[in-house]
């Protein structure tokens, strides 16, 4: 479907990506540069990509789709960087985990430029972690323009499905509220729970349940605080409903509720069946 991709940046998630392309598309000319020479001499010598061109003009100039798999902070510019050198056919999407502040500055990269965050992934970091089992059922979120065209938009969805995902579209701002909700605050919980663990006892009693709990936690905290600067404001929000929830659990027990808090448990417990049948 796209004969030349092109990766800027080859962690878990472009990683993954690619793999994911090689796996299904074994014809496919995959190029990559990223700022480690290990990353690429890793992907190379793996057989992930064919080539690792010394400049960011050699890499994007020929390529149909070119995914930025870089943090947050550096992907405006990389598009801004290689939109005059991306042929006029040519895609660019980005694998963010926050669009808004990605898609509101590049308003004028339209024609070539479209918002995606692929949302799958791990605990785990880098190109030796990645794997094309990832996107295998993953949900790939598309936050197109009123004006993105929309045979691109369409060539990407389709791609993404013949990877194995679940491609969709939605509104950035919609999306970073959602992700926040789900994803953010989230891994910001984790984060704090640990912090119930601050003896030697306690932390050799945690369990499974514990460990299902923060698993998260050990995500990079560079990742942290990158969602925390570009999703700030959302991200605030939840945690203040979470830290309501708590409240409200609180206020259940400590007025010996068992009744009401029965139905509290139940209610959540139905929640999560009805998103992990």
């Amino acid at each position: 479907m796209f004969q030349k991709v092109a990766f800027i940046g080859l962690g878990l998630i472009g990683g993954s990506i690619a793999r994911a392309i090689r796996q299904k598309y074994p014809a496919a000319w995959i190029a990559a540069k990223t700022a480690s020479s290990k990353t690429l001499a890793y992907a190379y010598d793996s057989g992930i990509v064919q080539e690792t061109p010394g400049n960011i003009v050699a890499l994007c100039r020929d390529a149909d789709l070119i995914i930025i798999a870089t943090p947050i902070e550096l992907i405006a510019a990389y598009v801004k960087q290689i939109y005059a050198v991306a042929k006029p056919g040519a895609i660019i999407i980005d694998t963010g985990s926050t669009k808004s502040q990605i898609v509101g500055a590049l308003k004028k990269y339209s024609a070539k430029f479209i918002g995606c965050h692929p949302m799958f992934g791990s605990e785990k970091t880098g190109i030796a972690h990645s794997s094309a089992d990832l996107l295998q059922g993953a949900r790939i979120i598309f936050t197109p323009y009123k004006d993105t065209p929309r045979g691109k938009l369409l060539a990407v969805l389709q791609f993404f499905k013949s990877l194995g995902a679940r491609p969709c579209k939605a509104d950035a701002r919609e999306h970073d509220a959602a992700v926040a909700a789900v994803s953010h605050t989230p891994y910001f919980n984790a984060v704090a729970l640990l912090q119930m663990a601050d003896n030697d006892t306690k932390r050799a009693l945690a369990a499974t349940g514990f460990q299902s709990c923060t698993r998260v936690a050990e995500s990079d905290p560079l990742w942290g605080v990158e969602v925390a600067r570009s999703n700030r404001r959302e991200i605030l929000r939840h945690l203040k409903k979470l830290q309501r929830e708590i409240s409200w659990l609180e206020q259940l027990i400590g007025r010996g509720d068992y009744k009401g808090l029965k139905e509290y448990l139940e209610f959540s417990r139905q929640i999560r069946r009805s998103i992990y049948r």
